[in-house]
């Protein structure tokens, strides 16, 4: 087994999915969570590849881009899927995860008070009703208990990270979808995800 050290802030942010592949694998790792002192020394070392956390260190190789990361580990830990329907299940859902979370780190960072409100209800009104049909239609079209097959893969967990953010501002936000309600259920009493979200360290996102 390989040794592996991912460093990343203090935060969920792009390092969580990540830290939940390690977790649901019960694989060990070092969770290298680096201050913005450390950060700076990092990138003047040349540390990393883009200028950009996190990096995985498998060994002695150093990996970039949290997406290719996740989807590394996701191979590595057999959490990738087993057909090609079942990968574009999880690239399907990856990429609207993506599209959402971009949705909220434009709002997170707008000064502007009256153009976060409006950006927010933009999102509320028009853009998630739209993205929880489209999420809903990928995951009851598959037939099966999680995004592709029988056991959570790498598509369960990009699902699950949206909806923790989703849920923190209104709990009830899978009411009109059940299958992505009983879906985000289910992966939230997976034990070794439950566990590792127990004792995480509390952030704000």
């Amino acid at each position: 087994m390989p040794s592996y050290k991912l460093s990343y802030f203090n935060l969920r942010g792009r390092g969580e999915i990540i830290r939940y592949l390690f977790a649901v694998a019960g694989v060990a790792y070092e969770d290298n969570r680096i201050t913005s002192e450390e950060w700076g020394k990092m990138k003047a070392d040349g540390k990393t590849p883009f200028g950009q956390l996190p990096i995985l260190e498998v060994d002695d190789k150093v990996l970039c881009q949290s997406n290719a990361i996740a989807a590394y580990l996701a191979r590595e830990f057999d959490l990738a899927g087993k057909t090609n329907m079942d990968q574009y299940r999880i690239s399907a859902i990856q990429a609207a995860v993506g599209d959402l979370m971009t949705k909220f780190v434009e709002i997170h960072f707008e000064k502007d008070e009256t153009i976060k409100a409006k950006k927010q209800k933009t999102l509320s009104e028009e853009f998630l009703p739209v993205w929880l049909v489209a999420v809903e239609k990928i995951y009851q079209e598959g037939g099966t208990s999680f995004f592709a097959g029988d056991s959570i893969t790498l598509g369960d967990l990009y699902f699950f990270f949206a909806g923790e953010s989703l849920k923190g501002v209104n709990e009830q936000v899978f009411k009109s979808c059940p299958g992505l309600d009983g879906l985000y259920n289910r992966i939230a009493n997976n034990s070794e995800l439950k566990a590792w979200r127990e004792k995480r360290p509390k952030t704000d996102f």
